[in-house]
């Protein structure tokens, strides 16, 4: 099924694709907040904070767009995207979905895929030639979305992370004042 099958067969919803406003910072950031917990994704190399939301906002706000319902006008959706130029590469100028989210109740209703379309043809009129997403290598969900909508998996990154304990706060003082010949 290709993804043009794919929209027909989700149901619709009546909601307008819209460039983010600052009105719209906070309701995205706690929409976030309920996406994307520590819980369903307890080592993500990102984490989502309010300055997710600010710095995108600020640096490449025409690549921050929302879902609004039309009854409603509640934020149901949104995704944030920034661009990227490396000189001696093959495109030259790439775009980067950093964040893609729509709220539970609106799944299945073709909000990612209207978001993400509406980010593609913005960063294909400003000069993006291939578009970079990456995602957790379990995120079924996620990989299905992308590869619906024509990306590839090009190739498999493993992240690692390691919790640092806090150390005692005498142990350290002590160590502060020794020299490297004495530790």
């Amino acid at each position: 099924m290709n993804a043009e099958d794919a929209e027909n067969n989700k149901r619709k919803v009546e909601a307008e694709i819209r460039q983010m406003e600052i009105d719209d910072v906070s309701t995205v950031y706690h929409l976030g907040e309920k996406l994307f917990t520590s819980d369903e994704f307890p080592i993500l190399y990102r984490t989502w904070d309010a300055f997710e939301v600010t710095d995108h906002f600020t640096s490449d706000p025409e690549y921050c767009l929302v879902a609004e319902t039309e009854d409603d006008k509640k934020i149901v959706g949104f995704i944030l995207a920034t661009t990227i130029e490396k000189e001696g590469t093959a495109w030259k100028k790439y775009g980067y979905v950093s964040w893609i989210g729509v709220d539970e109740d609106y799944r299945r209703t073709n909000l990612g895929y209207r978001l993400y379309r509406r980010l593609e043809e913005k960063l294909r009129k400003n000069g993006v030639r291939m578009i970079i997403a990456d995602t957790d290598a379990d995120n079924e969900v996620a990989i299905a979305f992308f590869k619906s909508i024509g990306f590839s998996v090009s190739s498999q990154h493993t992240w690692l992370a390691k919790t640092l304990r806090r150390s005692r706060g005498k142990r350290q003082n002590k160590d502060k004042n020794r020299t490297d010949d004495e530790k």
